[in-house]
């Protein structure tokens, strides 16, 4: 029986394989990872900053616009030649916001450092914003520019408390300044001072070389196997309609039906699997490989009870975009949301995106494996008990 469901397995896996439209989904995984990974390779941000320092011997504004120009993240920061053209980069939506640093920045500072904000150049401000409208991601950005910002007006207070302190008085201000400025550059850290891991994990995550492009790219070929899933499901109800499988014994032939979405989620498992091995989002071959094959399986019991309850092709393609969108709001594949644990759970990405780093959901996708497929069994069984109205089944 073993030898006769393996057979039946590769007959129906090459069937697939001539259909355009089912070649045509399995496409999507390498021109999706091709896409991201060029995406991510490429000059490709969420905003863009106009950056300008007005000229003067202090060289503290080129210092902080440096620091914003090294900046890799989803913000990039531009210098430009002059307030001008900083405004009409602005002003023509080249860029989202420009930020002005005035000249002699650094005597400003320290005239805030001593509760002096009366030179202040911008109408009482020390740094001006440029912008056409303002929204989180503006507001975020500006945080950036304050954490470049603080180190030097940490060192500016710094040395106006000391100045204060009677214990220095017999110091000249100069030689406050510079024992201050030592004592800050003994101390600087370059270096990240937190570290990202996950619990139990021996080599703690680098994010510096992770791009947030392509951070989503595991989500998105879970809902790609899906895909070759319900997709494998309708070209199943094709089947039905068709009668290709009344050939077969009634109590066996909900395992070929089974064996015919599984011959397509395999395969779309196949391609998520070497897409993640060539994106640079990879792990370890065996945990990736064994979490593959528990999607596959996950999504096999699953598109399966969906063919089970669904019969009518218009009803069930009409369904594949509504699981898909479900699937993608529901489940961490761009983020990650509390609340409706219940709708999650019978989701079958959900365990998966949430057990690459968690063995207690490896533990739960198993049991959701089990849960579904024997589900679609339980299912299968029932309906060999009571037919459909209308036919009659006798036993040979």
């Amino acid at each position: 029986m073993a030898k006769k469901l393996m057979i039946w397995y590769a007959l129906l896996s090459k069937r697939l394989f001539v259909k355009p439209s089912f070649l045509a989904i399995l496409l999507l995984a390498p021109l999706l990872t091709a896409g991201t990974m060029l995406l991510a390779d490429a000059d490709a941000h969420i905003l863009r900053i106009a950056v300008y320092a007005e000229p003067s011997t202090d060289m503290l504004g080129e210092r902080i616009i440096d620091d914003l120009t090294a900046i890799d993240g989803v913000v990039k920061y531009e210098p430009y030649s002059s307030e001008e053209e900083l405004r009409r980069a602005v002003g023509e939506s080249e860029a989202d916001a420009g930020y002005l640093l005035p000249a002699g920045l650094t005597e400003l500072l320290r005239e805030y450092a001593a509760g002096d904000k009366s030179g202040f150049p911008y109408d009482g401000h020390l740094i001006r914003v440029v912008t056409n409208r303002d929204n989180i991601q503006l507001q975020l950005a500006r945080e950036q520019l304050y954490s470049v910002l603080y180190p030097h007006i940490s060192e500016m207070i710094s040395e106006q408390f000391t100045l204060e302190q009677d214990d220095f008085s017999g110091m000249s201000e100069d030689a406050v300044r510079r024992s201050v400025e030592a004592l800050y550059e003994q101390m600087h850290v370059d270096e990240s001072i937190f570290q990202f891991a996950y619990i139990g994990e021996e080599t703690p995550a680098d994010l510096d070389n992770i791009s947030y492009l392509t951070s989503p790219l595991r989500g998105l070929l879970s809902l790609f196997v899906l895909l070759t899933g319900l997709a494998s499901s309708l070209y199943l109800l094709q089947d039905r309609k068709e009668g290709r499988f009344e050939w077969a014994r009634y109590g066996y032939r909900p395992v070929y039906e089974w064996l015919s979405i599984l011959s397509g989620t395999a395969a779309g498992g196949a391609a998520a699997y070497l897409a993640l091995f060539f994106s640079g989002t990879f792990t370890a071959w065996g945990e990736e490989l064994l979490l593959m094959i528990l999607l596959v399986f996950a999504v096999t019991g699953f598109s399966s009870i969906l063919s089970r309850i669904i019969r009518n092709m218009a009803v069930f393609g009409t369904c594949i975009p509504l699981v898909l969108l479900i699937s993608a709001a529901l489940t961490p594949v761009f983020a990650s949301f509390n609340g409706v644990m219940t709708i999650k759970y019978m989701l079958p990405t959900f365990c998966y995106l949430n057990s690459v780093n968690s063995m207690n959901y490896r533990v739960r996708l198993l049991l959701y494996v089990l849960a579904v497929n024997g589900l679609y069994f339980l299912l299968s069984a029932l309906r060999n008990v009571i037919p459909p109205a209308g036919r009659v089944y006798e036993k040979p």
